[in-house]
């Protein structure tokens, strides 16, 4: 096995990844997916403003956290198509996280079995861009 020897802006860069960045979705693609998610999911007791308003919170909540679970060289193939995991290895993931996001997600007032199907399904679509020929924009607009 080679020997690989990081350079000063790599580790810098690193360092920078962990401690002083925490999300990898742009506002764009939180809108667009939070549109997707509310098209699908109603919360209960809100009109569709406020609905909208607390998945983009939630889809924010599930950014920050998978930026804490997977390295950067894994979360940042949703944006880009020429590389990335296979299908299989997306729904493992899908199915490894989601326990873990939906212990840290918690919105008291939304009933266990929505928030779950919400956290699901976003996570679903993002990790699903990282298969590889496929971004997330792509995976945000169809359907």
């Amino acid at each position: 096995m080679a020997t690989i020897t990081l350079t000063q802006e790599q580790i810098q860069q690193i360092m920078t990844d962990m401690y002083y960045q925490s999300s990898m979705l742009t506002d764009e693609e939180v809108n667009a997916l939070a549109q997707r998610v509310n098209s699908t999911i109603n919360l209960p007791f809100l009109g569709e403003e406020k609905e909208f308003v607390v998945i983009v919170k939630i889809i924010k909540w599930i950014d920050g956290q998978l930026y804490n679970f997977l390295p950067n060289e894994y979360y940042e193939l949703i944006h880009d198509a020429h590389d990335g995991i296979s299908r299989e290895e997306a729904n493992k993931i899908v199915e490894r996280i989601t326990p873990l996001i939906n212990k840290v997600v918690n919105v008291p007032v939304v009933p266990e079995a929505i928030e779950g199907l919400i956290i699901n399904m976003i996570l679903g679509i993002i990790v699903h861009a990282m298969v590889k020929g496929f971004r997330l924009e792509q995976k945000v607009i169809s359907r």
